[in-house]
């Protein structure tokens, strides 16, 4: 699948751990074939939404080798190869080339941010040692402005897609839409997909989010696509608590419900500060109930 026909919903697999918090590499293919099923546009790993921060370096590895393995080709897998430092992200981006990425994308440095020069040194260092696409994933953490991203697809050439993130992300994707840049060829944006029509319409080419309802929300978009809008207006409502919630919970809510859809044995989240409760578990259960006849993908 070429570039140009990335669009809809690029799923983020969430990380299953086995008793042993060890990466359930069973359930993480199941998941994995989940998000194909369901129709995905792309698959993204491992970022935020896989705790990518709370990994090793190895069970990074295992997150894009597997994706990769398991899609076999059917969907474009965009490997995460964000660090604390160059060497470490350019180790990151040759393994990614290596197993057969078609994308590596990337957060500027998340522990102490560096300054434009050496940020502009990281990207190219990732870009000189892969021949597919790089993204930026632009996000508060360590926010670029829209003239830095520009700049920085602009002089390394193989920089040209964005994952746009900066709160409120619809004003980011507008900004960035408005410097009219032939170097950026996608901006897609993100939080969980709960802003996707407002970005769809600004100009996002898609929305990279939490696989637990990938099929609803690649549906939705194929809709807005197709100029169904109140189509979409109306299955985007159906799906929005559901979404609200996960942003209030986090990924043990969207672990919760992939147990719901069969794909996941367990919720276990490593290094957990917040773990769900009763009434989060109830929450979810009723949300879970108004939600069902609206998925297309089942067990």
């Amino acid at each position: 699948m070429g570039e140009e026909q990335w669009r809809g919903s690029f799923a983020i697999p969430m990380t299953p751990y086995d008793e042993r918090d060890r990466i359930d590499e069973e359930v993480l293919a199941a998941e994995i074939e989940f998000c194909i099923e369901a129709g995905v546009g792309g698959i993204l790993c491992p970022v935020l939404v896989s705790e990518f921060r709370s990994l090793s370096e190895d069970e990074r590895r295992l997150m894009i080798r597997v994706p990769v393995e398991v899609a076999a080709g059917r969907v474009p897998i965009v490997a995460n190869v964000a660090a604390v430092n160059t060497p470490l992200a350019v180790q990151f981006a040759e393994y990614a080339q290596q197993v057969g990425a078609d994308a590596v994308i990337a957060m500027p440095p998340y522990i102490d941010r560096p300054d434009f020069c050496s940020l502009f040194a990281y990207y190219q260092a990732i870009a000189e040692v892969v021949d597919v696409p790089v993204w930026i994933q632009n996000a508060g953490v360590a926010a670029l402005s829209p003239d830095q991203v520009v700049r920085l697809c602009t002089e390394i050439e193989a920089v040209s897609w964005v994952k746009e993130e900066v709160p409120p992300s619809t004003h980011s994707i507008s900004a960035l839409m408005a410097k009219e840049s032939p170097h950026i060829h996608g901006i897609m944006g993100g939080a969980g997909g709960r802003y996707m029509i407002s970005e769809w319409q600004r100009g996002a080419k898609g929305v990279m989010h939490a696989c637990q309802f990938c099929d609803v929300v690649q549906r939705i978009w194929e809709l807005l696509e197709a100029g169904e809008m109140e189509q979409a207006g109306d299955l985007f409502e159906k799906v929005l608590p559901a979404l609200e919630i996960e942003g209030l919970m986090g990924m043990a809510c969207a672990k919760e419900i992939m147990i719901r859809r069969g794909v996941f044995t367990n919720s276990r989240m490593r290094n957990s500060s917040a773990p769900l409760d009763e009434d989060d578990l109830r929450e979810i259960d009723r949300v879970w109930e108004r939600i069902q006849p609206y998925l297309l993908w089942h067990t």
